[in-house]
């Protein structure tokens, strides 16, 4: 059996490091390819990763060991598509499954190459705009797509996973959203971990540079010739561009060329991954206790109970008003809320203002998010060398502002209705 990456060493020790002080997880004879934390009082053991793993692998021993006794265990996030054998009752040991999430791939190695795969999940209008957002994009931006597996020095590590983490906070400040990752705690971890198994090749990050500044990151988990979409993130800035389907396309093109066989989107019942993948799974979590013990059935019983709970719940939707709510009255550092004003852009041919009578401005100030994405969109219509637009402004005028590029000048006035 393959070791997965939340079974790998470097995940066991950098997860334990930042979540359980170093202390080794618990392994039991009982099951062979992972290990578990204890609750704090009760007999009842969660994996090592808990809720920050995608996908763990297991095998029930062939050895009768009875270490299970009067104990609970919680193995998360099984993917149906891992095929584990299936479970012979052994003892008093009994398994509950329960299932939590739907989940989407691609099934790559079903296809010929990626224009084949295109043909199937998308209609020639479509499959026009994925390849009219690259090209667009590409006439104004000097582009790099970059796929980072397996050879990645620290400082393009450092400089690729800062700007993850900036445009993280700049997406859900504008979403007003708690984003979990975020977290400096968790964020720290997966910076750790991140650098480690990119070297050992068990994930990857794949960079869109604009300019040389990264627009669109994707992290991702490798699992033999599988890969796991782990957490991803596209600058708003270029929301026209579509910068998320382009990630995708381009990460489905590596993957095809890489001989990637499943492309897994996770769960999360989110538009684009509907529309990206050809197929679903399940994603359950298992729970194995003692039935001779009145104490492990009760805990059993509970935890399914909770488990099922909150599937309902989030199946309602409930769960995105609560932490909405909870973000807006707990949430502690939360970003500004970025607001992005609406500006109107058009081509000048006559009066032409003197640059000397000017104020210039730096079109990649935080403060001029807003004009930065009027222009951009205009761009997206009207290509030019976006390098080379200086923006200058009226001196006291806030309402109006000049760009002047290789091809044009431009008037970027503020939309007041």
């Amino acid at each position: 059996m393959k070791i997965n990456p939340f079974n790998s060493q470097t995940y066991i020790d950098t997860w334990s490091k930042h979540f359980n002080n170093s202390k080794n997880g618990v392994s039991f004879n009982f099951i062979d390819y992972v290990s578990f934390v204890k609750h704090k009082f009760l007999p009842y053991y969660v994996n090592i990763g808990k809720n920050l793993t995608n996908g763990i692998q297991y095998v029930i021993s062939d050895h009768n060991a009875l270490d299970y006794k009067n104990k609970v265990f919680l193995i998360r996030d099984i993917p149906s598509y891992y095929n584990i054998p299936g479970f012979k009752r052994r003892g008093s040991l009994k398994l509950k499954k329960i299932f939590q999430y739907e989940g989407y791939i691609t099934r790559i190695s079903e296809y010929e190459n990626l224009e084949a795969y295109l043909k199937t999940i998308y209609k020639s209008n479509s499959r026009s705009k994925l390849r009219r957002n690259v090209s667009r994009l590409e006439a104004s931006f000097d582009v790099e797509y970059v796929m980072y597996h397996g050879d990645i020095s620290t400082e393009q590590f450092q400089i690729a996973f800062d700007a993850f983490y900036n445009l993280l906070e700049k997406r859900y400040a504008n979403k007003q959203e708690p984003c979990g990752e975020l977290n400096p705690v968790i964020w720290n971890y997966y910076t750790e971990l991140a650098f480690k198994m990119i070297q050992e090749k068990t994930a990857s990050l794949f960079v869109i540079y604009c300019n040389k500044k990264p627009i669109g990151v994707t992290f991702s988990y490798h699992f033999g010739s599988t890969l796991i979409e782990a957490l991803t993130v596209f600058d708003i800035d270029f929301y026209r561009y579509n910068i998320g389907h382009t990630t995708i396309l381009k990460m489905l093109e590596w993957s095809f060329d890489n001989h990637i066989q499943i492309f897994d989107y996770t769960q999360g019942d989110f538009e684009y991954k509907k529309r990206w993948s050809d197929d679903t799974y399940k994603t359950h979590y298992h729970l194995f206790y003692d039935s001779k013990s009145i104490l492990s059935v009760l805990i059993a019983n509970f935890i399914e109970s909770y488990f099922n709970f909150k599937r309902a719940f989030r199946e309602k939707n409930y769960n995105k008003i609560y932490h909405q709510l909870k973000y807006k009255i707990l949430g502690k550092n939360k970003a500004e809320p970025i607001v992005v004003d609406t500006y109107n852009v058009e081509i000048i041919k006559e009066n032409i203002p003197n640059k000397e009578n000017l104020e210039r401005l730096d079109l990649e100030d935080f403060e001029m998010l807003s004009i930065r994405r009027a222009i951009y969109d205009f761009l997206y219509m009207n290509p030019q060398p976006a390098i080379s637009l200086e923006l200058y402004k009226p001196s006291g005028n806030s309402h109006y502002f000049y760009a002047f590029g290789k091809l044009n000048t431009l008037i970027i006035t503020k939309n007041e209705s």
